[in-house]
């Protein structure tokens, strides 16, 4: 058999039917991690033989989602279409005449057959089969056509597609990394379309073309293409070619344990940069979905994953995807940001509207907005919303201002004394902490009114930090605000006080 490089060469090969998801871009991940450890070549080609499916601006979108992960690209397709390496074109729909000359060749050799089976034909066997409960294959009606049939149809230019021969004895074995030796009855293989009637191939004839023309070593691809590798290793043997490694990943499941769709949060991946997801805390998550390090270590930079990677250490169960997962990891990698790394990717996705950009026009105030809440950041693009109480007050209900265990008149008392003390001094927290040690008050007493007065919210970060951003004249007229919620509420007359809390709160 004719023998391939030996040099490590992986292909990532998505088709342009829609943005790129977090099934195909793991797949990628693990192809670009393989080929970085391996010290080899990374490949992007495109399978768009499959014209009905092809949605414009895939290709686009598959780029940028590569390029934002820093999955760099040896040879292939790169920006704008180019392309650059010594086994081009890299899109299929660009390779059509080589593989109608390799599907003719297989017919002369005896190992394909031309099928002019209508489709309405088609369809009644496959009913007849699903009726019958039988698995659905062709049925060889055209596999012994007498050769003169051919040339004389083919001459009236009547539909036809090449099918591949296959034998009904026997059995075709392949031995894959993960799964290890998978064997199965050659009766069980379908005789598979290789070139379609409007001559462009089908998957299983391209991808084989082209992974052994483009050199490739190991191919690397979900495990739904498990079924179909038989075909794939038979049209090897039928070219005299040597098989690459196939290496079948682990598809990736819901929480319901069902395949990865969108209703489990599977949106396209570029959507999560867009929500202030950071590119290195997804590249780490999606490396640990179906790969494991054998240690307990979840943080892994990107040069820890590269030197890690070890196909050995793929998994053969399929791994859960958990958004709540993301959300750990991306907060990890908040929290070891700069705030002039975080100031400039929230520009990068347009994370700050025009009215926040006004207020922080002042580094310090931003650097002292992101202290506020880093620790509890999870994404970038939370983070305007988490802080817009320093320059737009939400309204509130007064039932919030009072706190358990306290009464409105106490509620009202406490305020008005934090409005006293919020003049005294810079040292704000410890004016008030010392305040409750002498009046004998629970510091929580104290602080719950204050930290809903200055932010409007029962869950909100650190109130005297807030006060230092906005400033004591701006939280002076909002804790006399709280002030007059309480003492409206507490001048209610209680028969009405259900239809004004309705109108008013």
């Amino acid at each position: 058999m004719t023998k391939q490089s030996s040099k490590i060469r992986t292909r990532f090969a998505p088709s342009p039917t829609g943005a790129p998801h977090v099934g195909n871009i793991r797949t990628a991940l693990f192809v670009w991690l393989f080929a970085r450890h391996n010290k080899g070549n990374f490949i992007l080609r495109v399978e768009d033989t499959d014209q009905s499916r092809a949605e414009q601006g895939s290709i686009k979108s598959i780029l940028e989602a590569l390029n934002w992960l820093g999955l760099d690209i040896d040879e292939g397709i790169f920006k704008q279409g180019q392309e650059k390496g010594e086994h081009g074109p890299y899109t299929q729909s660009n390779r059509l005449k080589t593989y109608r000359d390799h599907a003719k060749k297989l017919v002369q050799a005896g190992h394909a057959f031309y099928c002019f089976c209508s489709q309405e034909r088609l369809a009644v066997i496959s009913e007849l089969q699903k009726q019958e409960k039988k698995p659905p294959k062709y049925d060889g009606q055209c596999l012994n056509l007498k050769p003169e049939d051919v040339k004389k149809w083919l001459a009236e230019k009547r539909s036809a597609v090449i099918r591949m021969k296959v034998p009904q004895e026997g059995e075709t074995s392949f031995k894959d990394t993960i799964k290890g030796n998978i064997t199965v009855q050659n009766s069980t293989i379908n005789y598979q379309v290789l070139l379609k009637s409007d001559g462009f191939p089908t998957y299983h004839l391209a991808s084989v073309v082209d992974d052994y023309l483009m050199e490739i070593s190991h191919v690397l691809r979900a495990d739904e293409w498990i079924a179909s590798t038989p075909k794939h290793v038979l049209l090897y043997q039928y070219f005299g070619w040597e098989p690459p490694e196939f290496i079948h990943l682990p598809i990736i499941l819901g929480q319901d344990k069902s395949k990865l769709s969108k209703r489990h949060g599977a949106i396209s991946i570029l959507d999560y940069k867009k929500q202030g997801y950071l590119a290195d805390a997804v590249v780490n998550f999606l490396a640990l979905l179906g790969w494991n390090p054998k240690t307990n270590q979840e943080i892994l930079s990107r040069d820890e994953l590269i030197e890690q990677f070890d196909v050995s250490k793929i998994n053969k169960n399929s791994p859960v995807f958990e958004l709540q997962k993301l959300d750990w990891m991306n907060k990890q990698y908040i929290k070891e940001m700069s705030a002039d790394k975080i100031r400039k990717a929230l520009h990068d996705i347009d994370g700050l509207s025009d009215e926040a950009l006004v207020f922080f026009n002042k580094q310090y105030r931003f650097d002292k907005a992101l202290n506020l809440i880093k620790d509890r950041l999870e994404k970038l693009s939370d983070f305007e919303d988490s802080v817009r109480f320093l320059w737009d007050m939400p309204d509130y209900k007064a039932d919030i201002l009072v706190g358990k265990g306290l009464d409105k008149k106490q509620t009202k008392q406490n305020l008005e004394k934090a409005l006293e003390l919020i003049d005294r001094s810079d040292d704000l927290r410890q004016i008030f902490l010392d305040h409750c040690d002498k009046s004998n008050i629970k510091r929580g007493d104290m602080l719950w009114p204050l930290r809903v007065a200055i932010t409007g919210m029962e869950h909100s970060p650190e109130v005297f930090a807030s006060i230092e951003i906005i400033g004591k004249d701006e939280s002076r007229e909002r804790v006399e605000k709280a002030i007059e919620k309480v003492s409206f509420k507490m001048a209610q007359r209680p028969g009405l006080e259900k239809i004004q809390e309705k109108v008013l709160w």
